[in-house]
């Protein structure tokens, strides 16, 4: 009897475990390429958003990258700024994606130049 599109009777549970930033401040008065995460960590934790329009800026999206922000301010939004001339979504190129307080963002790259979002209720 074939074993194709069987369902594994003895799953291996599996942790994975990634690499993260925690504190970040968001950059006072925001704008695109200032204060950049860190491409080598795939989990980021923006703490302190001073004001409304602060922000963050990507790493250059390539395909196959995910990455999560995650937005523990109190109470201001945060701008998450893709690298000059890339997008996010559909809102053009160099133009930010908020993500409110309280909120976590998933970013995926499916193609080079262009990350996709999802954002938590």
């Amino acid at each position: 009897m074939s074993s194709a599109g069987c369902a594994d009777t003895q799953p291996t549970l599996q942790t994975i475990r990634l690499a993260s930033q925690d504190n970040i401040t968001a950059k006072a008065g925001g704008g695109q390429s200032v204060n950049p995460l860190n491409s080598a960590i795939s989990l980021h934790r923006i703490t302190t958003v001073a004001s409304a329009n602060d922000s963050v800026t990507m790493f250059p999206a390539k395909a196959g990258m995910v990455y999560v922000v995650t937005n523990a301010a109190a109470s201001n939004s945060a701008n998450v700024f893709p690298i000059k001339g890339e997008v996010i979504n559909a809102l053009g190129a160099n133009a930010a994606f908020a993500v409110a307080a309280g909120k976590v963002a998933v970013f995926i790259c499916v193609t080079d130049g262009q990350w996709h979002t999802l954002l938590t209720a």
